[in-house]
């Protein structure tokens, strides 16, 4: 095997001696190989500078977050004390009697999945016929209208919708769908 044009190996006369102009080569690409580790080594510092100051701004931005976190949190905190204390929705009645169309409840607020919810409640289920109750779709598509919620691209109501019309079924007709898993009351 030839090695006489291994560039890893310095050129030989055949008097085994290296020529100047061999010497003046070596010493070139040694001067370059040099100058190409001195560039490695600044942008080597340089990135490290970046990741450090990177590493600052991200210790800064989790800081920030904690405090207006904090401050959010003393916020509620406040507003929650200048708002009656509320434990449970209180029930007035037990259930609706002849001098109500319905069960009084007394919720600290209202919110506009509620509101909507207990609209197309009191639209499907406020003397519904016994022997032909509303569809669960029906009314799970009523939700997605009222609420402004998007049906699934097969056409079938959005998930929340079917959720929301579930929770709004009355107990006694999931039970006789036998469809749906109720829970025992504890």
């Amino acid at each position: 095997m030839d090695h006489a044009h291994n560039a890893c190996q310095p050129p030989v006369a055949r008097d085994g001696a290296v020529s100047a102009s061999d010497t003046n080569a070596l010493q070139r690409r040694f001067d370059q190989a040099e100058a190409d580790v001195r560039r490695l080594k600044e942008r080597l510092s340089d990135k490290d500078r970046q990741l450090a100051e990177m590493g600052k701004a991200l210790l800064r931005t989790v800081a920030l977050h904690h405090a207006i976190e904090e401050r959010q949190e003393e916020e509620l905190e406040s507003l929650r004390a200048m708002v009656p204390a509320w434990k449970t929705c209180q029930c007035v009645c037990d259930g609706p009697s002849e001098y109500s169309d319905g069960i009084t409840v007394h919720l600290p607020f209202i919110t506009e999945i509620l509101s909507g919810m207990f609209d197309v409640m009191h639209t499907f289920w406020s003397g519904y016929d016994e022997n032909n109750p509303p569809k669960s779709s029906v009314v799970a598509h009523a939700i997605d209208e009222r609420l402004n919620l998007r049906a699934q691209p097969d056409g079938e109501a959005s998930r929340s919708g079917q959720t929301y019309a579930s929770a709004i079924r009355p107990d006694w007709l999931k039970e006789a769908d036998s469809r749906h898993h109720v829970r025992p009351r504890t």
